[in-house]
């Protein structure tokens, strides 16, 4: 929905458990024009978007966000200031669902933390 168009992928490394990426948004697509003139910043749905579709990419399945235990919204991403941002993810995988942790982060700052289970949709 959002890879490859708000954001491509410079860098994307997965193995068992875990995977590490390297976004880079798009700082002139039209959810910026709304989300706010003048100061633009990546909407918290869009940031919950990124780790469902990095999870779809690293398990090659179409998945659903089924719980969200925790979500916490630590610093705006504003593209004009941070247009590549990283992204770490842990997970642990259930029959047909995954627990995943992840943060969306640049340098020493954290934008987004997540803890959610994933299903197969």
């Amino acid at each position: 929905m959002l890879l490859n168009d708000f954001y491509t992928l410079s860098h994307h490394e997965a193995a068992p458990g875990t995977v590490k990426a390297t976004l880079a948004l798009r700082r002139d697509h039209k959810i910026f024009d709304g989300h706010f003139p003048g100061l633009p910043i990546v909407p918290g749905v869009c940031m919950m978007q990124i780790v469902r579709e990095l999870m779809e990419v690293t398990t090659k399945k179409t998945l659903r966000i089924a719980e969200a235990d925790n979500m916490k919204f630590l610093s705006v991403i504003n593209p004009d200031q941070n247009k590549d941002v990283e992204a770490s993810l842990t997970y642990t995988e259930e029959p047909g669902q995954w627990v995943v942790n992840a943060t969306l982060f640049a340098g020493a700052v954290t934008f987004f933390k997540l803890k959610a289970t994933l299903k197969i949709a």
